[in-house]
């Protein structure tokens, strides 16, 4: 995992991307040690690897250690095991929504591993009667101008929610009347930011740019599409609204 991508916002330099590779590496023995050590280790000093950590908004060398470890080093290691996998926000959203599928338009779209994902719900809107389409061009503007079709609802997929496809697609529909719905790994994402509703599911490597480490976050996203499903069938053989829980537990 490249650590340029995890702090793309700050321009490091060789010698603070050595220091962070080596904690990264070498967590346990960064604690052990302690600063004065590391900073020996990458030709550094100590007043210099608290400025690091300062310079990435942490409060102290501390923090940015603990962060890196159980942030970045130790999922590594294990990420299937989580079952909380699943959050809508705002939850109020969710009985609107369910709703609109009878007669909404939905355009769907995904990019690289999302558009599996993608693919699948419109697959599974096909069989259930859904009036959906699956928009594989990466610039929505184009493709509004190449289809007279109208859509009421944008479905977009990405992991990341800050995936220059994906943010294309949010600042082409600023000021258009249509409903935006995401489903993404991180919360406080440009994407989830923007969108009317956002479904949060589960990401463990949420700085894995590359989906390099095994991660569940797309299968939890179909999992979660497929919850959405049920709770659509239930609203429409009950007739009445479906409450959204706080956080969807897969089983074991």
């Amino acid at each position: 995992m490249e650590l340029e991508n995890i702090f793309r916002d700050v321009k490091l330099n060789k010698t603070e991307i050595a220091v962070l590779r080596f904690i990264q590496n070498n967590p346990e023995q960064t604690i052990r040690e302690g600063i004065r050590a590391v900073a020996e280790r990458c030709y550094s000093n100590p007043s210099s690897l608290v400025r690091l950590a300062k310079k990435l908004k942490f409060s102290g060398w501390l923090e940015l250690v603990y962060f890196i470890k159980f942030n970045i080093t130790l999922p590594k290691r294990d990420v299937t095991n989580d079952v909380n996998f699943m959050t809508i926000q705002p939850a109020d959203n969710l009985s609107p929504l369910l709703r609109r599928l009878e007669q909404d338009r939905i355009l769907i779209h995904g990019s690289g591993f999302s558009q599996l994902v993608a693919q699948y719900i419109y697959n599974k809107f096909l069989v259930t009667g859904v009036n959906a389409s699956l928009a594989l061009w990466p610039d929505y503007e184009i493709l509004e101008q190449k289809t007279a079709a109208k859509f009421d609802a944008i479905w977009l997929v990405s992991k990341s929610g800050r995936s220059s496809s994906a943010l294309n697609w949010v600042k082409a529909l600023e000021g258009k009347n249509t409903d935006l719905v995401c489903f993404t790994g991180d919360y406080q994402s440009p994407l989830a930011q923007a969108a009317d509703t956002a479904v949060i599911i589960h990401d463990p490597q949420k700085f894995d740019d590359d989906i390099y480490w095994s991660n569940p976050f797309f299968g939890y996203c179909i999992l979660g599409f497929e919850h959405l499903l049920k709770l659509w069938f239930m609203q429409a053989s009950a007739g009445a609204s479906v409450d959204a829980p706080t956080t969807i537990i897969a089983s074991r």
